[in-house]
């Protein structure tokens, strides 16, 4: 086979222009007449493993030659299409490691790290999340505090998060160099910075910076279709066949054709036209800053964020902080949606964060800007004399149970007012982004509590539990 360009999807549009009578899954056919018609364009490429269209849990034909030309394009060994988002990937990497394995991850992880641990039954080492004084965030992990815990604790692998949520990126290249001198493998969730790769002014790439395997969100960043991804191993990292054991695991049997044409497509894209868009783009966000940094009311701290900890900044995270204004992030994003039709990635309590893409047209940077200017000139939405305190973070709790024993043990539930000094049976995270507050397994202690009463009180969007107004809590039977 001949390599090119994008062959899942060139394999795939030449099953679509055979006009095949297809007598196999999909029960749509490739017809799907229910679907009004814009989706039914989408029904013909939705096909299952035919001849020709190879298959992801064995890859010998076009779906082999995707991934090795995406390990090219990033520098990897080996690479996996993820079809079921970037959390599978981190799922996966927790399998690959021995039974009951320790984990040094950051406070400031992704609910996803919970799952892996459950599934592997490995223990979590936490690194402390340390905040940062302008903004409130956790946005980096601290390279010493890696070292200090690595020279107290045994454990299999560090796993940190890079970039954050809001686009900040800890020092890679350190932290790798002190788990390496202790043969310990690195792993790191990047799953917002699949385009670091493909443009030198944008932040360090993990995977050249040392990391031993990496996860990428590319839906999250590049023009792929939602829920795609992808597992890159390092030339170092030494678990290769059982990851690709996990990876089998908790992959779906009918992985999504259309989804890995995206990815595929995309992965061409960057490779042979993104730069030029990824240029301007760098420079429509530090144009855009700079005016929205001084709107009256607003804060948006772009590089000002690289500081001890933080190496670098995503430049198209737009962070800005509503602290001066008075009003929260929930009130300034409903103002966007419902006034102005603009709806923002993340609403906080203090800020909100846009996501830009590099297919963000100018005129769209400045809409954006528009808005916001029309409200930092709109005095209704000043609070006198006010600002907004942010409470700290809470620290680690006190882990009781393993995720994965806290997981299998028996539950009740109880009101919040009586959860104090219980050991959680149940995830709580605010979303997005995702990071939780607390995890079974963990004593509710009297810092915990406070913070859970303050996101119900403020209405957060919280995730994982089954009441998810935290009016109550499911507490273990210890």
């Amino acid at each position: 086979m001949s390599p090119s360009p994008a062959p899942i999807y060139l394999a795939l549009n030449q099953y679509i222009q055979e006009n095949v009578l297809r007598l196999h899954m999909p029960g749509h056919a490739g017809i799907a007449p229910v679907l009004p018609d814009p989706w039914k364009n989408w029904a013909r490429f939705d096909v299952t493993e035919v001849p020709g269209l190879d298959d992801l849990h064995l890859p010998v034909g076009i779906i082999r030659e995707g991934e090795r030309l995406l390990a090219e394009a990033f520098g990897a060994r080996e690479s996996f299409f993820l079809v079921n988002g970037a959390s599978s990937g981190i799922h996966a990497l927790f399998l690959s490691l021995p039974e009951k394995a320790k984990v040094l991850i950051p406070r400031h992880a992704h609910r996803s790290f919970f799952g892996g641990m459950v599934l592997s039954g490995a223990h979590p080492v936490y690194l402390p999340a340390e905040i940062d004084q302008e903004t409130g965030l956790s946005l980096s992990t601290s390279v010493q505090e890696v070292d200090k815990l690595l020279s107290q604790q045994e454990v299999a692998a560090v796993f940190l998060t890079s970039p954050t949520f809001y686009g900040t990126t800890s020092n890679i290249g350190e932290i790798a160099a002190a788990a390496h001198s202790r043969n310990i493998t690195l792993f790191v969730d990047e799953a917002h910075g699949t385009h670091f790769y493909f443009h030198p002014r944008y932040p360090a790439p993990a995977l050249s910076a040392g990391a031993d395997a990496v996860v990428h969100g590319m839906h999250k960043t590049l023009p792929v279709f939602n829920q795609g991804g992808a597992l890159h191993l390092g030339h170092g990292f030494p678990f290769t066949e059982r990851v690709k054991k996990a990876f089998s695991l908790v992959t779906t049997t009918s992985p999504s054709y259309p989804l890995l044409a995206s990815m595929d497509l995309a992965r061409h894209f960057m490779q042979e036209q993104s730069e030029e868009l990824l240029e301007r783009a760098l420079d429509l966000a530090e144009e855009y800053r700079q005016k929205i940094d001084a709107l009256p009311g607003f804060s948006c701290p772009g590089n000002r964020l690289v500081k001890a900890g933080v190496t670098g900044v995503d430049p198209l995270k737009i962070l800005i902080l509503t602290d001066a204004m008075g009003i929260s992030g929930f009130e300034l994003g409903c103002i966007l949606r419902r006034q102005y039709h603009i709806q923002v990635e993340i609403e906080g309590d203090h800020y909100i964060l846009a996501m830009m893409s590099m297919f963000h047209q100018p005129s769209d940077w400045e809409r954006f800007y528009r808005a916001l200017e029309a409200i930092a000139k709109d005095q209704r939405h000043y609070a006198a004399n006010s600002r907004y305190i942010r409470p700290a973070l809470p620290p680690a709790p006190l882990v009781v149970k393993s995720p994965r024993e806290a997981f299998q043990s028996n539950s009740r539930r109880v009101p919040l007012a009586q959860a104090r000094d219980q050991v959680a049976a149940e995830i709580v995270a605010v979303y997005p982004p995702g990071i939780p507050a607390l995890l079974p397994g963990e004593m509710i202690t009297g810092d915990i509590y406070d913070y859970l009463c303050y996101i119900r009180q403020i209405g957060a969007r919280v995730q994982g539990p089954l009441d998810h107004t935290l009016d109550t809590i499911a507490v273990l039977e210890i």
